[in-house]
């Protein structure tokens, strides 16, 4: 691209599905904090993340992937897809969770965006985070695993605030059936099961039923596959990465071990 040549720009905000590309030109799709750039050469598609969010972000500053498609006129869309990597949150507040008892939680998980080339199959051409997320160690040295850490906070009620167009919101019914208290204070969830469904611009996840049999023993994890009651009319946009059966079973609720270089 050289520095002399013309570029008309347009901006666009968030809008799931196709995306119409003008050819020659420069075109900028914000979801929250990230802006994707978009420029369509022939049958060149150009693609690059800017998180400056500058409104006209100068091309020679980007750092630009590029991929020749089948044909010119190959539509491309823009889908949202949850991280690549299990999140760690955590409740606005610690609390205990006594015996027999159950509690809703709502967190906020920064989505991706997937861009996708509509040929004779639909190809994955990127994936690009909303927000690059710090990487941390959740569990021991032995179970442990590698987690995306998720500063935002979990809650108990849904306020106006809660709402992020580059965020998809979390539900989870939590019922101890051990013996023993249960302290929530950070919370492992398995993205990659969950699908993502659209309410209102709002991205929501499918309800995550999870029960809790004690310390040493895994938890009973079920995801739903529907919207939380919350939002029954929202629809599906994206399957899960790692599609499963409704249930599986898997330490939910465990030592946090902070490893130097992933805080």
């Amino acid at each position: 691209m050289s520095k002399t040549e013309s570029v008309t720009e347009s901006v666009k905000y968030y809008n799931w599905g196709p995306v119409a590309i003008p050819a020659g030109d420069q075109m900028v799709h914000r979801v929250g904090p990230l802006g994707l750039v978009f420029r369509k050469i022939s049958n060149e598609i150009w693609i690059a993340a800017d998180r400056t969010q500058i409104e006209h972000p100068d091309p020679e500053t980007l750092v630009w992937s590029r991929w020749a498609l089948k044909k010119d006129s190959v539509p491309i869309e823009v889908m949202p897809m949850m991280p690549d990597r299990q999140v760690v949150v955590r409740p606005e507040y610690p609390f205990m969770l006594s015996p027999g008892a159950e509690v809703r939680i709502y967190t906020r998980i920064p989505v991706w965006v997937g861009v996708y080339a509509l040929e004779s199959k639909r190809h994955l051409l990127m994936e690009i985070p909303t927000v690059m997320l710090s990487k941390t160690w959740f569990g021991d040295f032995i179970e442990g695993t590698m987690c995306y850490w998720i500063s935002t906070t979990a809650r108990r009620l849904i306020t106006d605030d809660i709402f992020q167009s580059h965020t998809a919101i979390s539900t989870l019914h939590i019922k101890n059936e051990s013996n023993s208290d249960l302290k929530i204070d950070k919370l492992g969830i398995r993205v990659d099961r969950l699908s993502l469904f659209d309410k209102d611009g709002q991205l929501w996840t499918d309800e995550m039923d999870i029960r809790y049999q004690g310390e040493e023993q895994h938890s009973e994890i079920t995801m739903k596959g529907k919207p939380p009651s919350e939002v029954k009319e929202a629809r599906l946009l994206t399957s899960p990465r790692d599609p499963v059966k409704k249930s599986f079973a898997e330490r939910t609720f465990r030592i946090f071990k902070d490893i130097p270089g992933f805080n």
